[in-house]
């Protein structure tokens, strides 16, 4: 098979597991907003947060090594398993030992219990973490999707039965295990053909590995920072309730753009990673990942925050409604961090995953203070307008720093990539956003209305002035070369 071919079916089954997952995420966050009071899913926040960040230290950014490096010998790749698996049970200890701090700065006692039994998730996902690499290397995403799509289907279902059988915010954190279980097993089984670990751990073999790994780590680490200290900040200038509907407004519209991206990108990493010395194909292959990200991500962002203040009272209740404004502001959020993520894929198959750690340390060490301010300042709405003002002017700084530098792009084509699909989806979000200040009886046909007309209006939109994307489009469904 042609690594064109390869290539969209991977895609294809990237595109199936990120579709269950968001709808299961989806089905949870809508079970959880319905059953749990909106401070525990604020603690609950600071549960991901607190483990999120300790995530970023469970491989040491080895997995990722991998792919980028395209000659690893079993012997590296035994002591590169056993290296993980003794990287995620140092971490496991240090959440458990760090659980009673955490839980005290933020005068939350339920915390401790929380994070000590989430905890167990680093001495499990190891196991499986060098067997996706591999995978992910050799474009086996099928094994990739067969594993999402199971954890995926057997958390979201215990998930729910949980949370309306009384489990409390527990649920999710069980949930969350045994899809980190599953998910791992999975993983180890599709991967034995490919790793045939030996009890081998042998530091100077993998040294080229550990540098890589520590830049990657580093990155992740300003980048997680950077990313979610609003949440941080918030958990800690104004509390659990503030959290909740902050947290829920970034699950309903920022998160999607991190499930959906990695359609794209993850498949894109191993595919520049073996073109990495052609500038031209990079060049070419970025700026189409580019396209398509824009493509499918600026209807659903701002589609979403112009039928949100319909969409959100109806479908999580009017407890939620102050979650509305935070909704219409980080659509823009994501919708940038959208054109600009896929650059991560492109610097770490080219091997400079330097480039991308010190753009991010300046960035976050630029912007947080100041978003710490009007946070203290202002509250929610005047910090996430500064979030919002400060991820657009970061875009050119972005380009010229890694995109032009890493494969000589001009800075027209890169708008051009985005911008008309951008524009499009806008037309699209306003005629939808009019649509509700019509007479409509009920707020189920104002919904279903806004809906119709949004998908009618930008796929018609498409097809009249982006043709190119709707074809491309086709042959990812249809398989065609």
């Amino acid at each position: 098979m042609s690594l064109r071919l390869k290539a969209l079916s991977s895609v294809r089954w990237v595109a199936s597991a990120t579709g269950s997952n968001v709808a299961g995420r989806f089905l949870v966050t809508l079970a959880a907003a319905h059953t749990l009071p909106v401070a525990d899913l604020g603690l609950y926040a600071i549960v991901n947060l607190v483990l999120g960040f300790a995530y970023l230290f469970a491989d040491a950014g080895l997995t990722q090594s991998i792919v980028s490096r395209q000659d690893a010998d079993p012997d590296q790749l035994s002591s590169l398993y056993w290296c993980n698996l003794l990287f995620g049970a140092i971490v496991c200890v240090a959440v458990c030992l760090a659980a009673p701090a955490a839980a005290g700065f933020y005068q939350q006692p339920r915390l401790l219990g929380m994070l000590l039994l989430t905890s167990a998730a680093f001495a499990i996902n190891p196991f499986g973490q060098v067997s996706r690499a591999l995978l992910q290397k050799h474009l086996r995403f099928d094994a990739i999707g067969r594993a999402e799509i199971l954890a995926t289907l057997a958390s979201t279902a215990f998930a729910v039965t949980l949370l309306y059988g009384g489990g409390g915010v527990y649920a999710l954190i069980w949930s969350q295990l045994l899809a980190t279980a599953l998910r791992s097993a999975s993983l180890g089984i599709s991967g034995r053909g490919l790793l045939r670990a030996r009890f081998r751990l042998r530091f100077g073999e993998i040294r080229f590995f550990l540098q890589f790994g520590l830049f990657q780590m580093a990155d992740r680490v300003v980048n997680y920072l950077y990313m979610r200290l609003d949440q941080f900040l918030i958990a800690s200038l104004l509390g659990p309730q503030a959290l909740g509907f902050y947290a829920m407004a970034w699950t309903l519209i920022v998160e999607p753009v991190y499930r959906i991206n990695p359609i794209i990108t993850s498949v894109a990493f191993p595919i520049f990673a073996q073109q990495q010395h052609d500038r031209r194909v990079l060049r070419r292959g970025y700026l189409l990942v580019v396209r398509l990200l824009a493509t499918i991500n600026a209807p659903l962002l701002l589609g979403f925050a112009a039928i949100a203040p319909t969409a959100i009272p109806f479908i999580l209740g009017e407890r939620w409604t102050p979650a509305v404004p935070l909704v219409e502001i980080l659509s823009v959020v994501a919708l940038v961090r959208t054109v600009v993520n896929p650059v991560g894929s492109l610097v770490l198959a080219v091997g400079r995953a330097d480039l991308s750690f010190y753009a991010s340390l300046t960035q976050f060490l630029v912007q947080v203070p100041i978003y710490a301010g009007f946070l203290a300042w202002g509250g929610l709405i005047p910090a996430t307008l500064f979030l919002c003002a400060a991820n657009i002017a970061a875009v050119p700084i972005f380009f010229l720093y890694l995109m032009r530098r890493t494969i000589e792009l001009r800075f027209a084509d890169y708008l051009a990539a985005f911008l008309p699909s951008i524009a499009l989806a806008a037309v699209m979000a306003l005629a939808v956003r009019l649509l509700s200040m019509t007479a409509f009886g009920s707020h189920v046909a104002l919904l279903a209305a806004q809906l119709l007309l949004g998908a009618l209006l930008y796929g018609g939109l498409v097809l009249l002035f982006r043709r190119d994307d709707a074809g491309e489009f086709a042959r990812l469904v249809l398989r065609r070369p």
